[in-house]
């Protein structure tokens, strides 16, 4: 990847993780996939994203977690303690969906792989992406302060 795209996907994350630190009662942003809405928790660092969805116990229908990583290359997931099954949907830097994964809850003794080129990971409820009819080529549009669109 060319240098001044390397440098504004670290932009875009250190401007997602300081608007996250600012807000205090909101701890989630809306994306959209397809004009389908989610209200997600971000995580940008590698902390974070070792963390996920680790120890919920519930999620909402329309709720997830969308993980930014910092350049984009093939990643690879697990569901260490985390009791609730999930979908990962694996989006290229354009946004396009690559690929879904259902993921079960085994205490981390499988790996979830992604295409190369992922930059996001989107894990939601399982079954939130048949429902809503959303299958690979399906865009992710992420809101005005981390896009800078």
């Amino acid at each position: 990847m060319p240098e001044p795209n390397r440098s504004r996907l670290y932009l875009l994350a250190l401007l997602l993780v300081n608007l996250l630190a600012g807000c205090r009662e909101v701890d989630r942003i809306t994306v959209q996939v397809n004009g389908v809405d989610a209200q997600v928790e971000v995580a940008a660092t590698p902390d974070s994203r070792q963390l996920g969805l680790m120890y919920r116990q519930q999620l909402g229908d329309d709720e997830g977690l969308l993980m930014i990583f910092a350049e984009p290359k093939e990643v690879s997931l697990w569901m260490l303690n985390t009791p609730l099954p999930l979908d990962v949907g694996f989006f290229d830097q354009q946004g396009v969906l690559r690929s879904v994964l259902p993921m079960q809850p085994d205490g981390g003794e499988r790996l979830y792989h992604s295409p190369p080129g992922t930059l996001y990971a989107l894990e939601m409820k399982q079954g939130w992406f048949e429902r809503n009819a959303l299958q690979p080529g399906a865009s992710l549009r992420l809101p005005y302060a981390i896009t800078g669109e």
